[in-house]
């Protein structure tokens, strides 16, 4: 696979969405409607976190039942209290709060310009494998 620099994707993604609710409820119900059985690899890059941290709970939760992960990326001061909500989200119990570990979040820095290029690519895909063997477990993704 050729190597995307981190920072071009950050200079080139455009800002489509206001919110996490926004987006997650965006990417549920376009999941849902679309008929994928495919697992699907959702990049959430951010500044902060949420406004509304109930209903993007409830989306992760939700699509805990798809096949869906979620891998959020934080970009800033990486000491901002507003990452911790990010790694709780992280942490969410399963079975307690859903069904399948369906997200990860790591810091990749104040400057993305900054991060080497195969770093992005290391993290991103950290939880990843372990989320597609339990989702195919579990019944959520169909064996391959």
């Amino acid at each position: 696979m050729p190597a995307i620099s981190l920072s071009k994707v950050t200079e080139t993604a455009p800002a489509l969405v206001e919110s996490y609710r926004t987006a997650g409820a965006s990417l549920v119900d376009r999941h849902l409607g679309s008929g994928a059985t495919d697992p699907a690899f959702v990049v959430f890059q951010t500044d902060g976190g949420p406004t509304s941290r109930a209903a993007v709970e409830r989306y992760l939760r939700k699509a805990a039942k798809l096949p869906l992960f979620w891998q959020f990326v934080g970009f800033g001061d990486p000491d901002s209290r507003q990452f911790d909500y990010l790694r709780r989200l992280d942490e969410l119990a399963v079975p307690g709060r859903r069904v399948a570990d369906n997200a990860g979040f790591f810091h990749a820095g104040a400057d993305p310009r900054r991060v080497s290029d195969a770093e992005p690519y290391d993290r991103l895909l950290d939880e990843f494998p372990q989320w597609l063997v339990a989702a195919r477990e579990e019944g959520t993704v169909r064996p391959s």
